[in-house]
């Protein structure tokens, strides 16, 4: 990803509301207070499979929908992320893209994933493993889940801005940039 901004706005109350977050697990302090996140985010397993990382998301956005827009920022000039929460087997992110924002082709470095788009609208062209690529495009509410193998770019092709919640497991895994969605 281009840039990282971890500097977000500070909400009125949140950090009052929130409870410390679990030894070696980081919340954003604006989603403290989303109480089921914290069950949602417990020890489980180290690789989560993308229907649980799919199900993480939906949490995310359904819990804090109206949070995450105050969050979210939409820079014409680079794309914009935030780190939502960090534990030892699965991160989450909030992406704010402009108009004609997008990726390169890329993998997660092993690490399966999944992201819900919350606003606007994002196309993302994939393959995974040796199949054709294929090309879909995500309204609001639109989701992608996917396996370590997923190669892909994703795009706001649209005329406003978008948001999305991205989450990855296992976490931290160097992201691997490719010159095409061609298998290598």
């Amino acid at each position: 990803m281009s840039t990282r901004s971890f500097a977000s706005p500070a909400l009125p109350n949140a950090a009052a509301a929130a409870e410390p977050p679990a030894a070696g697990h980081y919340v954003h302090p604006s989603l403290a207070a989303v109480l089921p996140l914290a069950g949602a985010l417990a020890p489980r397993q180290p690789r989560w499979r993308p229907r649980e990382l799919l199900r993480l998301a939906e949490l995310v956005v359904r819990g804090a929908p109206g949070t995450l827009r105050l969050i979210a920022e939409h820079d014409p000039r680079r794309r914009w992320y935030a780190r939502l929460a960090l534990t030892d087997e699965v991160e989450v992110w909030l992406l704010g893209w402009a108009p004609e924002q997008g990726t390169r082709p890329h993998d997660h470095g092993g690490a399966s994933g999944a992201f819900i788009v919350l606003d606007g609208a994002l196309t993302e062209t994939y393959r995974d493993g040796p199949v054709r690529s294929r090309r879909v495009v995500l309204a609001a509410g639109g989701r992608s889940a996917f396996g370590p193998q997923r190669v892909h770019l994703v795009e706001n092709r649209g005329p406003g801005n978008a948001t999305s919640v991205h989450v990855y497991s296992p976490p931290l895994l160097p992201v691997g940039e490719r010159a095409s969605l061609d298998p290598a």
